[in-house]
């Protein structure tokens, strides 16, 4: 399997530099261990992996004596299996203040597991390191299309700097969305895809899920999974999904936070301008890893996705992703969605400081005067925070809708198999 790097290393190394721990969490098997070693190579260290038996058992036997000889960088892997040893790493580093003490991973979050006490507050900075992006599987650099869109004074000076994309790129996205973003999934076929999902989901189930919490009933809590999975990019009706799932309200509050915590899925709070407005107030369920959307649906192609009214959820939930994995490795951006009782919505809002800017994603190859309706909605509602509205599709043009207003090619906003316009240097 091809080792591909990951935009987060600079992300990590940034805050090593100046904090004496770095954690880094996300779902199981989308690349930490990879990452922490692509930074043991760049600052050298040690490497320990609470998987390994010998490890987990001196960590949770002497949790102060497995770190008392740390000598540079020490990378722990899996931390949520032995908790205890946080406390070890909180002494340690009160004790030498210096950065770039600690770099620590785990499968699930930390700050929301009831056996985890120590969050290292002041001590640490937090990563979430999400599926690969598009511009990482081919190897191009960082996208700087959202700070871009936040600096820029209209929609010609942004479109100035935008990179372009190259011809057919709408059928690579479509293939991409399928695919997913998990790194062991790489250059596999589609039938190698499902087995390697179906062994994921196994050893979720089976294994991780033990781990976090006593389950009644696996099946059970796996039904629930798939069709919270099959309902990436709805609102979130949790008693909807309960009756679908044949289980209690309650079992289903509990078991939704327990793939939160393990990264299966994502909820996107709704930007509430005024709380006393006609305001959609439930938030969307998105799957973390979008790969498992189309697994779920049984998707073989994207032919089969338009059949079943898949491919907008499915491409939606990719493009998201995408942008939370590289836009939010600076921790400036805040993430919501908009939608008023009237239908109104906007996909993506992201919000820097004063600045506002909204983003729609459509499965299709044109625009519409129609489609610019909702982006429009939120502009009048924010007022002078609105810094750009973005209207993201499968076509191949990037134009001006009006000032404040562009249509941009999905390839084009994720930075992927691109190149900066001739005389103009994209950052």
């Amino acid at each position: 399997m091809r080792t591909l790097a990951r935009h987060a290393t600079e992300a990590v190394l940034w805050r090593l530099s100046f904090m004496r721990a770095v954690i880094v969490t996300g779902a199981r098997q989308v690349g930490k261990s990879t990452l922490a070693r692509q930074v043991l190579d760049r600052m050298g260290g040690s490497y320990l992996t609470l998987d390994e038996p010998a490890t987990l058992a001196a960590a949770r036997s002497d949790p102060d004596g497995l770190i008392a000889g740390a000598d540079g960088l020490t990378v722990i892997v899996e931390m949520q299996r032995a908790p205890d040893l946080l406390r070890a790493v909180k002494l340690s580093v009160d004790r030498n203040q210096r950065p770039g003490w600690f770099l620590l991973t785990g499968s699930a979050n930390l700050l929301r597991l009831r056996s985890v006490s120590e969050s290292l507050a002041g001590r640490a900075g937090y990563l979430e390191l999400l599926p690969l992006s598009w511009s990482e599987t081919t190897e191009a650099p960082r996208p700087a299309t959202i700070d871009q869109a936040c600096a820029a004074a209209n929609a010609a000076e942004y479109l100035n700097v935008l990179p372009t994309a190259a011809p057919g790129m709408a059928d690579t996205a479509w293939e991409l969305a399928l695919a997913g973003g998990m790194p062991p999934t790489l250059g596999l076929d589609l039938a190698m895809r499902r087995a390697w999902y179906d062994g994921y989901r196994a050893t979720f189930l089976e294994r991780d899920l033990r781990r976090l919490s006593e389950i009644a009933s696996v099946p059970e809590f796996g039904r629930l999974m798939t069709l919270a999975l099959l309902r990436s990019g709805d609102l979130l009706n949790k008693s909807d999904l309960a009756s679908d799932a044949g289980l209690s309200y309650s079992t289903t509050d509990r078991s939704l936070s327990l793939l939160e915590v393990a990264y299966q899925l994502r909820l996107l709070q709704p930007y509430l301008v005024n709380v006393g407005k006609r305001l959609v107030k439930s938030p969307r369920v998105f799957a973390v890893y979008f790969g498992a959307v189309a697994w779920a649906a049984n998707l073989r192609d994207w032919r089969s996705a338009v059949r079943t009214a898949k491919d907008g959820a499915l491409l939606e939930t990719f493009a998201i992703s995408d942008i939370m994995s590289w836009d939010g490795l600076s921790g400036q951006s805040r993430y919501h969605f908009w939608r008023t009782g009237g239908g109104a919505e906007v996909d993506l809002l992201i919000e820097r400081g004063e600045a506002i800017v909204g983003i729609r994603i459509k499965s299709a190859g044109t625009v519409h005067g129609r489609d610019l309706r909702d982006l429009r909605g939120l502009r009048e509602e924010v007022g002078p925070r609105f810094k750009l509205g973005i209207f993201v599709y499968l076509g191949g043009e990037a134009m001006a809708l009006d000032p404040s207003l562009v249509a941009v090619p999905l390839a084009s906003l994720l930075g992927a198999g691109s190149a900066a316009p001739s005389g103009d240097a994209a950052a």
